[in-house]
């Protein structure tokens, strides 16, 4: 008889549902294309911000996005949205999305081009957690 296990380590579980879902996922779609991307803004070599998504099929999501203070404001994250658009383009991609709290970013999204298409109330200090999409 099947049972359910509250698991203290996810790893191993993880790694089940994963391959399980892709090879559900490749019966449905067939192979389909996965390619993560990375895109850093340097300053004498350190890291002083970044962009981190993944394009799976035709679709880019943006998962990870983070400047250090000094460096906002600046026009290098419009900068980084534009290079992993565009990379995300060369692979294939026609659609980009991502989330974003409402103390974030939600402004610099829009203005980037992003349509809000969804969002949630309910966390902590009244802030709402955003989706947005675009069009490449």
């Amino acid at each position: 008889m099947a049972s359910i296990t509250v698991e203290r380590s996810i790893g191993t579980t993880k790694k089940a549902v994963l391959g399980g879902l892709i090879g559900y996922n490749t019966e449905k779609l067939g192979r389909q294309k996965y390619k993560r991307l990375a895109i850093s803004l340097k300053e004498r070599g350190k890291i002083v911000g970044g962009i981190v998504g993944e394009v799976w099929t035709t679709v880019l999501f943006i998962q990870l996005f983070w400047i250090e203070q000094k460096y906002r404001g600046k026009d290098h994250g419009t900068k980084l949205i534009a290079a992993i658009e565009d990379e995300a383009r060369r692979i294939g991609a026609t659609r980009s999305y991502l989330d974003t709290m409402s103390f974030q970013a939600p402004g610099f999204y829009r203005g980037c081009g992003y349509e809000e298409f969804g969002a949630i109330d309910g966390y902590p200090g009244g802030v709402t957690r955003h989706w947005f999409t675009k069009s490449l």
